[in-house]
């Protein structure tokens, strides 16, 4: 039976991101998504709104672009797949967390200067596995 493994995702950085390296000297960042769900409420017609918090993983060429042009409050695009894994917490709480794994990005929207020279270097769009 074939599987699928895919999501997309389309919102904003939490918070500005940071490059890493792992002990290959391979650059990676994760970033977090602010993804908002708007409607109304049908019974008092007031406006709600539900904020899903998305945690992406991106490696080499898609982590440098990242945390070279965007800020927090900047919109991405992102493909990829989700995989969920344990680990042990500072308190030794074993926990589990899911996360999404970029497979290609596109920066939809930045702010500021530095923003606008993205937006010219980017053109070309989507940012695959490099």
């Amino acid at each position: 039976m074939p599987y699928i493994n895919k999501v997309e995702f389309m919102g904003n950085l939490a918070k500005d991101p940071e490059l890493r390296y792992m002990p290959d000297g391979s650059p990676t960042t994760k970033i977090t998504i602010a993804v908002v769900d708007k409607w109304t409420d049908k019974n008092t017609g007031e406006m709600k709104e539900h904020i899903e918090w998305i945690p992406v993983l991106l490696y080499k060429r898609q982590a440098e672009v990242v945390c070279q042009y965007m800020k927090k409050g900047d919109t991405i695009l992102v493909y990829g797949k989700q995989r969920s894994r344990r680990f042990v917490d500072g308190n030794g709480i074993e926990r589990q967390i899911t996360e999404v794994i970029a497979a290609e990005m596109q920066i939809i929207r930045t702010r500021g200067q530095q923003g606008e020279q993205a937006e010219q270097n980017l053109s070309n769009g989507i940012y695959g596995l490099m």
